[in-house]
């Protein structure tokens, strides 16, 4: 700092260029620094974000799924159990608060082709059994899933 004295002989303090200059940069750094982080930090929790809302319809499409499949294996056994009661039963259907099911049922050799399909939200799950009614009692010949 340099010392002027007025007229008056007030002493007035003053700040040379190169101090003013160096509080200006210094501050310029400090704000990039700041602006760097919370940009860094944004990106992290972005990141974060983007991961856990993924990992949740990731959760959502396997529990839908498997919610398909059990609806599909439930319509088999609808099948089966009016198939006891009429023999001449060709297709069916069902709503449920979990989905629906899609149900065919198809003479074979004997016994039944059983096609039933469950949805749940957007998955898709379809089963075909052949059965054959052996003494009372259902017996199950062949099981699969089937793949578009």
């Amino acid at each position: 700092m340099e010392n002027c004295h007025s007229a008056k002989g007030e002493s007035l303090n003053t700040f040379s260029n190169s101090n003013i200059l160096g509080k200006k940069n210094s501050l310029g750094y400090a704000s990039l620094l700041i602006l760097l982080l919370l940009t860094f930090f944004s990106v992290l929790g972005m990141e974060g974000y983007l991961k856990a809302n993924l990992e949740s319809r990731m959760v959502i499409r396997d529990s839908q799924s498997r919610q398909a499949l059990y609806l599909a294996e439930g319509g088999i056994e609808w099948a089966k159990a009016h198939l006891l009661v009429n023999s001449g039963l060709r297709q069916g259907s069902l709503s449920l608060t979990t989905g629906r099911v899609d149900i065919v049922i198809e003479s074979s050799g004997g016994g039944y082709k059983v096609i039933s399909e469950g949805h749940s939200g957007l998955a898709v799950r379809k089963i075909e059994e052949i059965i054959q009614l052996d003494t009372g009692k259902w017996v199950l010949k062949s099981y699969q899933e089937l793949h578009r």
